[in-house]
């Protein structure tokens, strides 16, 4: 009889294959034994849970065929002898893409085609699909899924169609949190998905596992040899971990030669598994939540200057930052995001008055100059500075600061770049940890091949109309930093300010925001 290998599965996959969570993500880095995990999970279903169905999908099929199942089916050859059937020996436990032979237990499918399906011996089946054709998984009844890099995925396929197949009953959760097939009052219905991933700071799937909420927790434990990050979030379990958890499953100098073959900040995610590491396009290059992020919105002095500058974009949200400047610091102190219906100016600037009613001093208005333009919001002509000082100005002093037309891109991203990380001028930027689509946008965007902002559109599923859903924060904050610093910014050019020094206010002990 065969001998079959012995399986050493690491930490993070143990607690994975044993979550009795309906959705489980297996983050990690590279060799960490993703596909392996999909092999020994879909085989335990398989062989436990015949009278159920399942699902493996990847991104496209060439990636399904050539790398998720070749490495699934080789988990079931090498480690439980499962072979494929021969038709010529008229051996094996499984057939694919074919109707299945008399002798396999078929009574609880007779599927009229069987393209895409993996029939067992056993009466089992596993639909296999590409994600690029999510549609057709439209009507399934499934009682769980596998996901094989599910960073290049759309977040509407997993969330909204995949999501939405888990429906077929057979397992369960008993009192012990054993998986069993009786079904009975007191044990749960089981109807997991499992998402294995390499980090690629994926905003819908960093945000589905509430990932930031936890970044200095990951940060603290993926960097050991030994330690590794998990957290059970409402009905959902993720784990975070390094290639070295599964350093004694790989080859001897695999984890060194990667080491010596990537850049630092692709180490930092393909070794690592950090999910907030940089990828090497991103626009603003030197952000850092740990330096850059912080408690600040008590800061605010009502005596001081108010700093608002907007993009008018209305979709997906009109913007408006609010800073204050102290002494040699600037904190991004509240950002105003307002979606439909309340994505017009007249409503942004009710906003404004509703959150900052009290303030004493000066508001300073900065923003996208085409704000210029008349007519293009209302009736009657004005334009959106005239609309938001109309409003502001029974309440408070204005003083607008917009330029005729937006600085360079590049050149303001760079700006900002150098800021961040160099504080020149003295400056010292913070940002509230509220303000979490500014920190999207700091984390996310990405740069294009001529050095602007990459923005890519998405079509409303519903109004068929198409909108970049990232980079209004970051536009305003770039048309604050470089008309509120003009000097810096003209040295930053290569341009000789007549005074490069500048003074900040000096902040009051009257907190009230």
């Amino acid at each position: 009889m065969q001998t079959l290998p012995t399986i050493n599965l690491s930490k993070p996959q143990y607690d994975i294959a044993t979550s009795r969570k309906q959705i489980n993500l297996f983050l990690a880095g590279q060799g960490s034994g993703k596909t392996f995990l999909m092999g020994f999970i879909s085989y335990l279903f398989v062989s436990n849970f015949p009278q159920t169905r399942g699902l493996i999908c990847a991104n496209t099929y060439q990636q399904l065929t050539r790398s998720t199942l070749f490495r699934i089916r080789e988990v079931w050859k090498i480690y439980y002898g499962v072979m494929e059937y021969d038709e010529n020996t008229q051996n094996g436990h499984y057939i694919v893409g074919k109707k299945p032979p008399s002798h396999f237990d078929t009574i609880s499918h007779n599927f009229d085609n069987y393209g895409n399906i993996i029939s067992f011996i056993n009466g089992a089946v596993i639909y296999v699909g590409s994600l690029d054709n999510f549609k057709s998984l439209d009507g399934m009844e499934i009682a769980w899924e596998l996901l094989d890099e599910t960073k290049d995925t759309r977040e509407e396929a997993v969330k909204e169609v995949l999501t939405g197949r888990l429906r077929q009953k057979g397992i369960y959760i008993n009192l012990n949190q054993e998986l069993t097939n009786e079904e009975n009052d007191a044990n749960i219905p089981f109807m997991p998905m499992y998402i294995f991933t390499s980090p690629a700071k994926v905003p819908w799937l960093n945000d589905w596992f509430s990932l930031s909420d936890f970044e200095p927790e990951i940060r603290a434990s993926i960097y050991g040899e030994n330690s590794y990050f998990k957290k059970s979030v409402g009905n959902k379990f993720v784990t975070v971990s390094s290639t070295f958890l599964n350093k004694k499953n790989l080859p001897e100098n695999y984890i060194q030669n990667q080491i010596q073959n990537l850049p630092s900040y692709l180490q930092d995610m393909l070794i690592y598994g950090n999910p907030f590491g940089k990828t090497g396009g991103e626009f603003v290059k030197t952000f850092s939540r740990q330096m850059h992020v912080q408690n600040v919105a008590g800061k605010y002095q009502a005596d001081l200057n108010l700093h608002l500058s907007f993009d008018f974009n209305a979709k997906p949200y009109m913007t408006c930052l609010a800073f204050q400047c102290q002494e040699n610091k600037v904190f991004l102190l509240k950002e105003i995001c307002l979606a439909s219906p309340q994505n017009t100016t007249p409503a942004m600037a009710d906003a404004i008055l509703k959150i900052f009613g009290q303030h004493k001093g000066k508001l300073l208005l900065y923003g996208d100059a085409s704000g210029h333009q008349q007519g293009h919001r209302r009736e009657d002509g004005k334009n959106d500075y005239q609309i938001l000082e109309s409003i502001l100005k029974t309440k408070f002093t204005i003083e607008k600061k917009v330029p005729q037309a937006n600085p360079s891109v590049s050149l303001s991203g760079g700006f900002l770049n150098v800021i961040l990380e160099k504080n020149i001028g003295n400056i010292f930027f913070m940002i509230d940890v509220s303000c979490q689509k500014m920190i999207s946008d700091l984390e996310y965007c990405k740069e294009a091949s001529d050095g602007t902002m990459l923005k890519e559109q998405i079509k409303d599923k519903e109004t068929g109309v198409s909108y970049e859903p990232y980079g209004h924060c970051l536009d305003a904050l770039r048309y604050f930093m470089t008309m509120c610093f003009t000097k810096e910014y003209k040295k930053f050019q290569g341009k000789n300010p007549e005074n490069d020094i500048v003074v900040l206010e000096r902040p009051q002990n009257n907190h009230v925001f």
